[in-house]
Parts: C-alpha cells; sequence; structure tokens
C-alpha cells in the first residue's frame, strides 16, 4: 500500500490486517516485513509469556487509531 509521506510516519492499526491489525501497522510505520514482526511477535509471545504479550497486543490495538 502506497499512502502519502505524512501518513506513514503517524501509527495507525490497519483495518484489512489479521488480528486487529497491530502488527501490519507496525510494520507499516517501520518499515520492516510484517512476516518479520510477526515471527518476533510469537518468539516473544513463547518467551514472555501469553499474558503479558496479549495484555500489550489488546492495549495497543485499543490505543492504536485505526487507518
Amino acid at each position: 500500500m502506497d499512502y502519502p509521506r505524512s501518513e506513514t510516519h503517524k501509527l495507525y492499526r490497519e483495518r484489512d490486517g489479521y488480528v486487529l491489525g497491530v502488527i501490519e501497522g507496525l510494520a507499516n510505520w517501520t518499515g520492516l516485513p510484517v512476516l518479520a514482526l510477526r515471527i518476533i511477535a510469537v518468539i516473544l509471545l513463547f518467551k514472555v509469556g501469553f499474558v503479558p504479550i496479549g495484555i500489550a497486543y489488546l492495549g495497543s490495538a485499543l490505543l492504536m487509531p485505526a487507518r
């Protein structure tokens, strides 16, 4: 997706993302591939635990505006 330069630097969650669009929004904001961020999220899920990562993910979904 090609967005104007001013919109790419704002942190939004994508409406067409898999689970609430948080990872895809972070990928658009950082410029990293979505797959890489999803792999990092799964690794963190197993290393840190489901509850802290789940709370952080849901908190991010609630705080990030949808595009």
